[in-house]
């Protein structure tokens, strides 16, 4: 009896070491600088993901000086589990930078959902969300997005569940309704699991406290926001103005006015409330309210205020006539000392990364709110002796754009090149929304002291 007793003890001994070798594999480490993951070891494998200086990570299954990065809490230790490779010299014992940064946007779906093996409708099934559950999404391609688990730390596209169309989603910023509300699903298909057109999860509104509007025709105030349903989309719905009408910050039209949109202008509205339509680009996706353009009046807006008269504008300011030039006037050259210049700046920075066959350091990072619209702005200096031209400041900026951007966020990135002060202007300007570039810039007036000019 004693020596089967010592038997069992022994193996419930042996089971529990290897219960606490498998949650305990591998070590962990704390990157030094922001870091690149690829997608196998080498620094020309495909780029995955990234790492912000400290942040903590489990690493294992080091070969040729590079290691499999796993999430902290990761329990297989198999090189299938991990997120990502990485160069082991930059991943220390303890944290010396921390630099933390957020990513991906918390949302849920109100119906069951299919999640892909790829952004299409025809990808292959491999997994699906419950109602209401919560998960990151990020990534994204056009209209689909990568799902993450909700705990998901790492951002790595070797991190996701898989692909689901963004249009089914809800972000996250109060409290979700009960899950019960939700109706069952309605695709046919060998899952069972729909993808389907998310229906609107508002939860009621508080009333906010009185505030004095200035004298605008406008209909009576509503207690609650209401979410306008419409069969032009999948929520709120498409109107086209018969009118130019002002946006504004806020729904009073005592704010600040951030655009102006002209008779003829599809727009998609919703979350009506005191009179006041939240105004959105016709082809948005998310329903969230802080991706509003701005606020209109409901009278304005539907077509049915006649008599409701948008704020004046005020007159456009007097355009300066050029000076006249007389003909046969002798040419001026101007001659730019550079010398001048020379001790007057400090000097450029040191390129520390490669990108599209160009030497940059990235010198600022940094996430503002603009018009209801967040903004991920970038500052580089690119180490080039020659003027890159537009296509060649496009491929490098959508390069950082794929390496940066975030999933309901806009990006802009700001381009200086040798010579330049880094606390002025930039020469080059890239914006890209979520989706795709969206205008391109440069300032040529900048380049006034460098060798450029």
């Amino acid at each position: 009896m004693r020596k089967t007793s010592v038997i069992i003890l022994a193996a419930l001994c042996l089971t529990l070491l290897g219960a606490i070798t498998a949650a305990a594999f591998g070590e962990i480490r704390y990157p030094d600088r922001p870091l690149n993951l690829r997608a196998d070891r080498s620094a020309q494998a495909r780029w995955v993901g990234s790492l912000h200086p400290g942040q903590k990570v489990r690493v294992a299954f080091m070969k040729d000086g590079w290691v499999a990065v796993f999430e902290p809490g990761e329990t297989r230790a198999d090189e299938s589990a991990a997120v990502g490779f990485s160069n082991a010299r930059y991943l220390l014992p303890k944290a010396t930078r921390v630099e933390p940064d957020t990513w991906g946007e918390l949302v849920y779906t109100p119906r069951k959902l299919n999640i892909r093996d790829s952004s299409s409708i025809s990808g292959k099934v491999v997994g699906s969300l419950e109602a209401m559950q919560r998960v990151k999404v990020d990534f994204p391609e056009g209209d689909w997005v990568m799902v993450f688990r909700e705990n998901a730390t790492i951002r790595s596209q070797m991190n996701a569940l898989g692909y689901s169309a963004a249009k089914y989603f809800e972000p996250v910023t109060t409290q979700v309704s009960d899950p019960q509300a939700a109706a069952p699903a309605d695709e046919a298909g060998t899952s069972g699991v729909a993808e389907v057109r998310a229906m609107a999860v508002t939860p009621p509104a508080v009333q906010p406290p009185p505030v004095a509007q200035p004298a605008v025709a406008a209909p009576a105030p509503t207690e609650d926001v209401v979410a306008v349903k419409d069969a032009s989309g999948d929520w709120g719905k498409v109107v086209t103005l018969q009118r130019d009408i002002s946006l504004w910050r806020e729904r009073t039209s005592g704010s600040t006015e951030v655009r102006a949109l002209k008779a003829g202008d599809r727009v998609r509205v919703d979350f009506l409330k005191s009179g006041w339509y939240a105004v959105f680009e016709e082809n948005e996706v998310l329903r969230s309210e802080n991706r509003a353009l701005g606020y209109a009046l409901r009278a304005l807006v539907d077509g049915d205020g006649s008599d409701a008269a948008a704020p004046p504008a005020g007159p456009a300011p007097a355009q300066p006539q050029p000076p006249a030039i007389a003909e046969g006037a002798p040419r001026q050259t101007v001659t730019i000392d550079r010398s001048r210049f020379s001790g007057a700046r400090r000097p450029d920075p040191t390129p520390d990364k490669n990108a599209h066959g160009y030497q940059y350091r990235l010198l600022e990072k940094s996430e503002t709110k603009k018009y209801g619209v967040t903004w991920i702005s970038i500052k580089v200096f690119l180490g080039t002796t020659k003027l890159p031209d537009a296509n060649q400041l496009k491929d490098f900026s959508t390069t950082l754009w794929n390496e940066h951007r975030r999933a309901m966020r806009n990006l802009v990135v700001h381009i200086y090149l040798p010579g330049m002060d880094i606390d002025d202007l930039a020469y080059g300007v890239v914006s890209f929304d979520d989706k795709a570039m969206l205008e391109l810039w440069v300032r040529q007036v900048t380049l006034f002291g460098t060798k450029f000019l």
